[in-house]
């Protein structure tokens, strides 16, 4: 007689792990983006010159125009692919498949927004990249091929220096940073990182916010291949890559900093389409996710943000 073996179906579903997204919160948002809009176009002040002091020797004053200008930036379309769930009557299951799908694909967008924040809001400007230097460590980004500076208590003080110089502060906002794992890890053999694990701050632990060092909170995020979202060409000035670039062997693991009044996103509600027993599909269910983003910094001059790359040792 053949043995029939029970089984004990367990609730506890093993889910899809996704890296820690919540950082590009920090950013002014645009608010009323709608399915159609492809970019968001921002006023600039123009400059009016320096105040002066004294009598003035030539009476009337001369007149300047009142110059603005605007800039822009894209707001894609980010999506993730459709799912087709079976009728369910075919299977034993003890959650709910269709609901799960949904919370996995809306993650799996999240994840790419948070991505495309990242390459947004990095500088291009040669004085606002600056290079770690210190003694040569093991990368474990992916596709990395040798060893990669780590970062210094130097570095991060050259980071606010020039943060300080951009003036800034005045406009409000937190200083952010946002680290790779091995970054991160670099940081916490600097005597004067505080830790809020042991400082017992569990409310900047409920925000994402792992450190503080400077006056910048600190996050950590790391994709699939070990970074931020963020890489850096081999350039003697370093170019930013693209989201959908492949990643080279030389390429330099970018650290962001930023003040989250000089950054923005614009990002739209998330649509979800559900098209229930969908011809063809044997009575299936088809599930649709998809929503518009965009981000950018926010002026044309880039001030407010900085890029700590990993060098090449």
């Amino acid at each position: 007689m053949p043995q029939i073996n029970p089984i004990k179906y367990s609730k506890e579903l093993q889910k899809v792990i996704f890296p820690d997204n919540s950082f590009y919160k920090r950013s002014i948002a645009e608010t009323g983006v709608a399915d159609n809009v492809t970019s968001v176009e921002r006023p600039i002040q123009g400059s009016i010159g320096k105040a002066k002091k004294g009598a003035p020797k030539t009476l009337p004053l001369p007149v300047k125009t009142a110059l603005d200008s605007s800039d822009s930036y894209a707001v894609d379309l980010v999506y993730a692919d459709p799912l087709v769930i079976n009728n369910p009557t075919d299977f034993a299951l003890n959650y709910n498949k269709r609901a799960t799908k949904q919370a996995q694909q809306a993650s799996v967008i999240e994840t790419k927004c948070a991505d495309i924040a990242a390459v947004g809001w990095a500088p291009s400007v040669e004085a606002q990249i600056i290079k770690s230097t210190g003694e040569p460590r093991a990368t474990n980004v992916i596709g990395l091929a040798g060893d990669r500076k780590a970062l210094t208590l130097k570095d991060m003080l050259k980071v606010k220096n020039a943060l300080m110089r951009m003036n800034v502060d005045g406009l409000g906002g937190k200083l952010c940073m946002l680290a790779t794992p091995d970054a991160y890890t670099d940081l916490l053999g600097i005597d004067k990182f505080v830790d809020y694990n042991l400082t017992g701050n569990t409310s900047k632990l409920e925000k994402g916010i792992i450190g503080h060092l400077l006056g910048i909170d600190i996050y950590y995020r790391s994709t699939d291949e070990g970074h931020i979202g963020l890489l850096y060409t081999n350039d003697a000035t370093p170019v930013k890559k693209d989201t959908e670039a492949k990643i080279a062997s030389t390429d330099r693991p970018g650290n962001l900093f930023w003040n989250d009044k000089m950054v923005g996103r614009a990002e739209g509600k998330l649509k979800a389409i559900v098209n229930e027993n969908a011809p063809g599909y044997m009575g299936g269910t088809i599930l649709e996710a998809q929503v518009r983003f965009g981000a950018s910094h926010g002026r044309e001059d880039q001030k407010g943000v900085i890029a700590l790359v990993e060098d090449n040792a």
